[in-house]
């Protein structure tokens, strides 16, 4: 590089008769780049003669460069961009009386780039010329832009907490890096702190990208009790350049026998799914003078409140040693979770770090932290039995047989329910969980909830939307809606129309005349059992009393009845007994009323649900033969469409259920045989 009066001169050469290497973007060959940034710089081969030629192209002073931050290479041959940063360029023809330009050099400038300008050497060669004396040379002029920074750290990677003895003192290795790509010299001082505080040099010189030490003396007087603190923040900023500052704090604690400083280094709060095993991590602090061992151990865990002891969770100690107030990041503890955890759970475990030598050991010192459980959250409804339920009025229904919960997650979920009406549903008794039930992984349950329409409520609709909410994540929520449908009487006119009344309208309640015929065949105990199921017969009699868990919110204690489900269609039961002579120890049975008319066929709608078996009685005496088959007219009720079922009370007072034909809606009617 050549200077005269702080101009640059560009150096070239031209020694051939027969060509010219010469710059041609920028057209003096000079450009600027700043750190981390790179610039594009192009000559041109002009052939002087009629014949081609075949040149080789050179950047000769790598070595020079690169030491002061900078790379360059050829990017382009004038013809296509080059896929390799190469130093040389071979093979490129320049047709008789001819210019090839667009031959680039990019250069480019590193994050350690010096400040200044620096040489780019440049040669091209003649391939078809052995006289090394038509060479040609051209220097490009790179100059990088001044930058300006600094930062302080503890030398050797130390800590910014140390001790000091009461009427002490302690030292700090400062390093002062000068980030900048220049020399520079940066000013130091000192501020916010209460005790003596002294550095070794207010200013240090530093060259681009080095660093140099000071020391800074922090003394404690006679006043000073152990635990107690100051506070020192040391600033360097660069003459060059005022907004080029940085500040480091230092915190200086009164020694203190066996003391420890313990701190989380991952947050106060972590999580994992059950069977996780986490490390927990912490910064500990060696508050004295002397190495020392330690053990960071748990004095207690709760689940919840205190007290509480989490089942299945282990807890495995952390021991080791620390130096001379050596600060480690690296102190841990290994907390596994039960694999029967729950999803949501928290646990809250105080640690606490102790530190001893051969001498003895000195006072604990503790810290509070917790784990959670977390997972994938899922829930599904299931409604095996269909949505839509047929209900009678003023009696209490519940639901459990034909709505279901299923936890889909991955872990366990506490699942709170709620259930309000989306459509009617006025008056009517509405019984739900009041606290939240535990569903293990892939468990089903049923979910308890009871309606009672009132006794007027014949003939309603009533639509009751359910919501589970996951516990675990209370985003998580699903919903299903239960359409419940009030049976009720309905009359009709037609020849061949039969007027089915309410179930009262039958003159011998059926199960009486069953109980007869019991009676007769198993004796006064089985009708005694019947009796006993008769009182609930229709309203959900048939179905057995359902095992309730204490998570349904105490269910059982509710005061209402216990949760039957509505009995489903049973075969038509046969025509009702002679009147036989009893046995000679028992009263003769008297034989019950007979109807005096059919009844009505209005048909109500009902869930599809299938015939439940009557279990097998004793033998019965003989009875007479059933009567002829009926031909009923059904009158398809509103809301009832066709494929759906119904159902109707036959004349023998057994409830049917029938098919809807293709083809007929509300207000048609069709015929059946019973």
């Amino acid at each position: 590089m050549l200077a005269c009066g702080g101009i640059l001169f560009t150096t070239t050469s031209a020694d051939s008769s027969e060509f010219n290497f010469d710059f041609e973007n920028p057209d003096n060959g000079e450009g600027n780049v700043v750190l981390n940034s790179t610039v594009d710089m192009s000559i041109e081969i002009e052939n002087l003669i009629s014949d081609p030629k075949d040149f080789r192209l050179d950047i000769t002073n790598k070595a020079e460069y690169e030491a002061k931050g900078l790379k360059a290479w050829w990017s382009n041959d004038g013809q296509a961009s080059q896929s390799t940063q190469a130093s040389s360029l071979d093979g490129i023809d320049v047709s008789g009386d001819s210019i090839r330009n667009g031959i680039t050099v990019t250069i480019k400038a590193e994050d350690n780039a010096q400040y200044g300008t620096w040489d780019i050497d440049l040669k091209c060669k003649d391939n078809g010329d052995s006289n090394e004396d038509h060479i040609e040379y051209l220097t490009l002029k790179i100059s990088v832009d001044e930058y300006s920074a600094v930062s302080l750290e503890i030398s050797g990677g130390g800590s910014t907490e140390g001790s000091v003895d009461v009427d002490g003192e302690t030292t700090y290795q400062i390093k002062v890096n000068n980030e900048g790509n220049r020399e520079d010299t940066f000013s130091l001082s000192l501020s916010n702190n209460d005790w003596e505080s002294d550095l070794s040099d207010n200013s240090v010189t530093i060259d681009a990208f080095s660093s140099k030490t000071v020391t800074l003396t922090v003394e404690a007087d006679s006043g000073v009790d152990y635990g107690d603190s100051d506070e020192v923040t040391i600033a360097a900023t660069s003459t060059d350049d005022a907004d080029a500052q940085n500040n480091l704090e230092i915190t200086t604690y009164v020694r203190e026998e066996y003391g420890l400083r313990l701190l989380s280094n991952s947050g106060e709060k972590v999580s994992g799914e059950p069977g996780d095993t986490i490390t927990f991590n912490f910064k500990l602090l060696n508050k004295w003078s002397d190495s020392v061992n330690y053990e960071i151990s748990k004095k207690d865990w709760y689940r919840g409140t205190v007290g509480n002891t989490p089942k299945g969770w282990q807890f495995v100690e952390g021991t080791g040693t620390l130096d001379t107030f050596e600060e480690l990041t690296a102190a841990n503890v290994k907390i596994t979770i039960s694999s029967e955890a729950s999803a949501g759970e928290v646990v809250t475990i105080i640690v606490q770090a102790i530190a001893s030598d051969e001498s003895g050991e000195g006072e604990p010192v503790e810290l509070e932290i917790q784990i959670s459980v977390e997972g994938e959250y899922d829930l599904t409804f299931l409604t095996p039995q269909g949505s839509d339920i047929l209900l009678e009025p003023g009696l209490t229904f519940w639901i459990s047989k034909y709505v279901l919960i299923q936890n889909l997650a991955s872990v366990s979920d506490q699942v709170t329910i709620e259930a309000d009406f989306e459509m009617g549903g006025a008056e009517w008794i509405v019984e739900k969980p009041t606290k939240a039930v535990t569903i293990t992984s892939g468990e089903q349950k049923e979910v308890f909830i009871s309606v009672k329409p009132p006794s007027e409520a014949a003939g309603d609709t009533a639509i009751l939307k359910i919501t589970a909410t996951s516990g675990g994540d209370p985003t998580i929520s699903k919903e299903t809606s239960i359409t419940f449908n009030v049976a009720t009487g309905s009359s009709t006119s037609g020849p061949e129309t039969e007027e089915l009344g309410e179930e009262s309208d039958f003159p011998v309640d059926p199960i009486w005349i069953v109980s007869i015929v019991l009676i007769i065949g198993l004796g006064s105990s089985a009708a005694f059992l019947l009796n006993q199921r008769a009182k609930g017969a229709f309203g959900a009699a048939d179905d057995s009393v359902d095992d309730f868990s204490d998570e349904w919110a105490g269910m059982e204690n509710s005061g209402a009845a216990v949760p039957q489900q509505m009995a489903p269609p049973q075969p038509a039961a046969p025509p009702p007994a002679q009147p036989v002579a009893p046995p000679p120890a028992a009263q003769p049975a008297a034989a019950p009323p007979q109807p005096t008319a059919p009844p009505s066929t209005a048909a109500v709608p009902q869930p599809a649900a299938p015939p439940q078996p009557e279990p097998t009685p004793e033998p019965a005496p003989p009875v007479a033969e059933p009567p002829a088959p009926s031909i009923l007219t059904v009158t398809v009720p509103d809301g009832v469409a066709a494929g759906q079922q119904i159902q109707i009370r036959a004349p023998s007072g057994q409830l049917v259920n029938v098919k809807v034909p293709e083809g007929c809606g509300p207000g048609s009617q069709f015929k059946i045989q019973v």
